[in-house]
Formats: structure tokens, sequence, C-alpha cells
């Protein structure tokens, strides 16, 4: 046991250290596994591979592009104008604390020039997080054009495999289509998140609702926190521009639009095929993202599918694929006293 997890803290060390290279690569296949069913459409009428896979990325581009281009705009002027909203901060602060004082009797010793300095080094982190994928993003083209064209033959590719006495791979095949069906819901889910937010912040007359809305699409990626991450700007905003009680509007807005969607729409449409317990999902988000950073976030929930499968087809570490999936009890078989096996694994008589 010693040696196993001394052999994981060196994996985990060598996917820390190999993140400029492996994010992009990992961006570039999700990207690519998206895209599948637009391949896939292209093929059936009769398109050639090779321009297929060219007229896939170009659609991805098509739209991609115009979110990134209206995104990085509404940035940089907010950007522009941060400066002046730092100094409405630094007053509110003030007016804060001097009600606090006057009201209770207790004096504030927070230093609100280290709490706009936080809220300063965030804003500044995630934008250098959208600079960072802007860069990759010509390599992560090329990346996924590679896939897509590998996309046709993988099926027969996996045959062959198991011909040569290989590792059974129909596991993987079968989480890549549950891993594209999770993020199209969930691409489909945050499209909606993002026009109830936008529509939110632009009704209470808030600056930048498009921008607001852009980052509730982008955050509620991020599983259980993306939501709240999301809230915490226009909230803020809200609080230095408008009146404490459209900040508590604001919250309590996006705090239904994710409790309706996040709750109770979403697990309708995924339903509990895909395994994995609520606060395994949590625990992923925060490892992933001290892993690869907003990036790893992203990909929290698709790429601890994968580890899943992975741990699935391991006899020494099968015990933690039970650990952290949804699996249900199954009771003892009265008829022979054998144990039942779960769906879709294979027996230990069957070989």
């Amino acid at each position: 046991m010693l040696f196993a997890m001394a052999c994981i803290v060196i994996v985990i060390g060598g996917l820390k250290l190999a993140a400029e290279l492996l994010v992009p690569v990992m961006l570039a296949f999700f990207l690519a596994v998206i895209s599948l069913p637009v391949l896939r459409v292209l093929r059936a009428r009769g398109v050639p591979r090779f321009p297929a896979v060219l007229l896939t990325v170009v659609i991805d581009i098509g739209i991609l592009s115009p979110i990134a281009l209206v995104g990085m705009n509404l940035i940089a002027e907010f950007q522009s104008k941060y400066p002046a909203y730092r100094v409405q901060m630094t007053g509110k602060f003030a007016e804060f604390e001097t009600w606090v004082e006057e009201s209770f009797d207790y004096e504030m010793k927070i230093d609100p020039e280290k709490v706009l300095a936080g809220v300063n080094e965030a804003v500044l982190n995630f934008l250098g997080g959208a600079a960072e994928f802007l860069k990759d993003f010509t390599f992560i083209l090329i990346v996924m054009i590679f896939f897509l064209s590998e996309a046709g033959g993988f099926s027969r590719k996996m045959g062959a495999i198991r011909a040569a006495r290989g590792p059974d791979l129909e596991r993987f095949a079968n989480t890549a289509k549950d891993v594209q069906k999770y993020l199209g819901i969930k691409t489909l889910i945050s499209a909606l998140t993002g026009l109830l937010a936008g529509l939110l912040t632009w009704k209470l007359g808030l600056n930048f609702a498009m921008l607001w809305g852009m980052v509730a699409f982008t955050f509620n990626y991020i599983p259980a926190i993306g939501s709240i991450i999301a809230s915490v700007p226009p909230t803020i905003l809200a609080l230095v521009d408008k009146t404490p009680g459209v900040a508590l509007v604001v919250l309590l807005g996006y705090l239904a639009i994710n409790m309706v969607l996040g709750n109770f729409i979403e697990p309708m449409l995924l339903g509990r095929r895909f395994g994995i317990s609520t606060s395994v999902v949590v625990l992923s988000v925060v490892f992933w993202g001290w892993l690869w950073g907003l990036a790893g976030m992203f990909l929290a929930v698709p790429l601890t599918m994968l580890l899943k499968v992975m741990l699935d087809h391991s006899e020494d570490f099968r015990w933690l694929s039970v650990a952290i999936g949804k699996h249900e009890p199954h009771p003892p078989d009265r008829s022979g006293g054998a144990t039942r096996t779960p769906a879709g694994s294979a027996s230990p008589e069957s070989g």
C-alpha cells in the first residue's frame, strides 16, 4: 500500500509538472468529443473524411470566435472602468466600517486594502487564464483535427487491440459517449444559466449585463461551485454601484437560477448513469483545480469519469471506483448463494 501511494504521488507530481502540455491536449480531446456528432452528420451526408473534419473545426471556430471576441471586448471595457469601481469600493467599505462601529460598538480590524488587493488578484488571474487559453488555442485546434481524423477508426482499432490480447477498451468507448452526453447537456444548461443571469442583471440595471451572462455561462461548467463563483462579481458590482437591496436580489436571483437548473433540470436530463457521488464531484473540482488550474476545474467531471473507468480495470484499485461511485448495494442471490455482479462488469468466472 505504501509503495502504491508513493507511485500515486509521483504520477500526480508528473501531471502537475507537465500541465503546459497536457492541459491543451485534454482540452482538444474533449472539444473533439463534443464535435463528434457534427462530424458524423457530415459523414452520413457523403462528405469525405478530411473535408468533414476541416468543416467541423470551421463550425467550431465559427461558434467560439464571436463569443471569445465579444467576451474579450467586454473584459477590456470592464478593466478600463475597474479603477473607478475600486475607488467606489474603498468608499463603501469605509461606510460599512463606520456603520458597524456606530451600531455595534465594534472596531473592525480588516484592512480594506488587503481585501481589494485580493479582489484585484482574482480579476487578474481570471484575465490571465483567458489570455493563456487564447494563446494555446491554435495548438488545441491542431490536436483536435488529429483526434477527429482518428475517431472513425477507433472501434476497429479496439477490435485489433483485443485480437492482439490487449486490454478491453470497450468501457472507454462507452465512457466517451457518456462524456459526450454530459458535455452536451452541460452546454445546454450553461447557456440557459447565462441567458437568465444576463437578463436578471440587465433588468436590475447593472453595467456589463452581457459580460455577467457570459461569465455565468462559462463558470457553470465547473460543478457545484461554478455558479457561486459567477455570482460574486455582479453582486459586488451591485453593492458598489447600486444599493445593498439590489445586491441581495442579484445574489438570490443567481441562487434561484442555480437551484432550479442545477438541482432539478440538469439531474433530470443527465439521469443516474454517470455514477459519481456529489461529494466526489466537489473534491474532484478542488483536486483538478489545484493540479491544472482553471482548466482542471472545467474538466474535473470528465476526467474523474475516465479515472473511474481506469480504476474499474484495476484489480488492486477497483475498490476505489466503488468508493467514488454511486453504487447501490446488491442484495445476495437467494437462489444459489452467489453474489450478483453489477451490470456491465465481468464476473470472476467469466475470465
